[in-house]
């Protein structure tokens, strides 16, 4: 019995986790264009057909952190507004790294915008991801925006081995869950990190 219970709770679970990667969300603007995912690097974004994407913005004065009766609020520019021009995922997001590279934003490193953000290139490789893809950190792709302070060190310990990163920690809002699924993009979209197929891994699902 206590087999038979144990093989429904995976199941059951497995149909979540499947449906939670695939469902669409539910539609609020038409968009032209949706972003693949992280291998694309080309210009390959842009259709020429409208897509089925759709860009997921919640008001300023649903938000719970604007106050709708104050009198400067009529100054701030809505997220609909700020974000019609960017790319997006395929679950409705904007793709924040997608519009750094095409040059529609242009984040500055200080205030002034006098001094210029120290970019680092240099790539990690998290192999200790069963029979998922393996995982690709760009750090490139961060610092291009964030100083290293942000991460290291109360987050990450810049020391190989030394973070005991696991899906669990990161869904509980740990390690990469401190800002993806927050202010960066969906958990949800596993093949923005999960990006280097393995001998093992499994078929592309999205």
């Amino acid at each position: 019995m206590r087999i038979i219970f144990t093989t429904l709770m995976v199941l059951g679970l497995s149909l979540l986790l499947l449906v939670a990667c695939t469902s669409p969300p539910s539609a609020t603007r038409s968009a032209g264009y949706v972003v693949e995912g992280s291998e694309d690097t080309g210009t390959s974004w842009r259709r020429s057909a409208p897509s089925e994407a759709t860009l997921i913005v919640e008001p300023l004065a649903n938000d719970g952190i604007h106050d709708p009766q104050n009198e400067a609020f009529s100054a701030l520019q809505e997220p609909a507004e700020a974000l019609a021009a960017f790319p997006i995922d395929r679950r409705g997001a904007a793709d924040w790294v997608k519009a750094l590279d095409l040059g529609i934003i242009s984040p500055r490193a200080d205030l002034l915008g006098e001094s210029q953000m120290q970019v680092l290139d240099m790539d990690i490789m998290f192999k200790d991801t069963g029979a998922m893809p393996w995982v690709l950190f760009p750090h490139s792709k961060h610092t291009a925006w964030l100083d290293c302070t942000n991460c290291h060190d109360e987050i990450f310990i810049p020391q190989a081995g030394a973070n005991k990163i696991t899906m669990d920690a990161v869904l509980a809002g740990e390690f990469c869950g401190r800002c993806h699924g927050k202010v960066s993009f969906s958990l949800w979209v596993c093949e923005r990190c999960h990006s280097v197929p393995h001998e093992g891994s499994p078929a592309k699902w999205w």
